[in-house]
């Protein structure tokens, strides 16, 4: 069964039409690309919906025909799952075919690519590249390759199967109001995205270690970091920028943390906010404020996980420190 459209989605845009000639044009000038397309069954509809998870987006298409289309680089990476028809795709040299229940990567995000779509319905998630390269451990403006994928399919059914199940979640849960205007959980649910699809997908993203990256794990590497993230909790940071802000590689940055706090950046960013949160709860009214809206406020959108991390810390759960009990 297709998707239905989920319009009381903020960030998500709707299209239908029984219409070849206006499908036909409205994929051109929203992918560029370059478009043959079968006639399809009379009243047959073409339906697309596209929702904007910060910078990651997740499109469905539903079109009950045949066409074959081509395009420029995305600059970006696409994986789609075919949830029913199927599909061929050619990028370079490499030719590949998906049925139902596959999932793959469309292209090598830097060259131009081809495809067969035969009354398919679609999946897809595109992500930018400069956040993968971000998670990868690759520095802004570096001199690194153009990220390459080794294979275009998972390692492995079970990381297949958990691209889906990472998708569906994003899909059902996390965009789902009311969490879908949260900054700080749409931000966390395009990075787990990405670094999904790094570990799905095996490709030259990650940078070899270097020497210089051991000898900036110092003291002072971990008290620039702890600052910015003491004086940055309520932005949209990540790895890379809280590297940057430190002035080393993220991978300078992990060593760093590891070395001398035994932890990891994030986790020490995730204590931060758990401890606003807390703060938050205390200060709340319990007539009118909520633990499920405190909690996405930063950033944890997974409400059991919340509150046992929260129990661990203060010893109560997070619903007895808003209500006193």
């Amino acid at each position: 069964m297709p998707r239905q459209p989920r319009p009381d989605v903020p960030g998500t845009e709707n299209f239908r039409t029984t219409d070849v000639d206006v499908a036909r044009d409205w994929l051109k000038s929203a992918y560029g690309t370059s478009l043959r397309m079968k006639t399809p069954a009379p009243h047959s509809s073409f339906r697309y919906t596209r929702t904007a998870a910060g910078p990651v987006s997740l499109s469905t298409l539903f079109l009950q025909t045949d066409y074959a289309y081509a395009t420029d680089p995305l600059g970006a990476v696409a994986i789609t799952h075919v949830v029913s028809g199927r599909m061929a795709r050619e990028c370079a040299d490499d030719v590949s075919e998906a049925g139902p229940g596959d999932v793959l990567a469309i292209s090598q995000p830097h060259l131009p690519y081809a495809g067969r779509v035969h009354a398919a319905e679609l999946r897809a998630v595109t992500v930018p590249l400069v956040l993968l390269e971000q998670l990868a451990g690759r520095m802004p403006g570096g001199t690194a390759r153009p990220l390459r994928f080794t294979r275009f399919t998972p390692v492995s059914e079970a990381l297949a199967a958990q691209w889906k199940r990472t998708v569906a979640y994003v899909e059902e849960s996390v965009l789902a109001p009311p969490v879908a205007g949260e900054p700080l959980v749409i931000d966390a649910a395009a990075r787990m995205l990405a670094a999904t699809v790094l570990a799905a997908f095996p490709s030259n993203a990650r940078p070899d270690p270097v020497l210089a990256d051991t000898r900036d794990a110092t003291p002072e590497t971990v008290r620039r970091a702890v600052a910015f993230i003491d004086s940055e909790p309520d932005a949209e940071i990540g790895l890379a920028e809280i590297a940057a802000a430190a002035g080393v590689t993220p991978r300078a940055l992990q060593y760093a943390f590891r070395r001398h706090l035994g932890s990891t950046p994030m986790a020490y960013l995730r204590r931060v906010r758990l401890g606003l949160a807390h703060a938050d709860l205390v200060a709340a009214d319990p007539s009118r404020d909520t633990v499920t809206a405190i909690a996405n406020r930063w950033g944890f959108h997974h409400q059991g996980r919340f509150a046992a991390v929260y129990r661990a810390a203060y010893g109560v759960p997070p619903r007895c420190t808003l209500a006193e009990c």
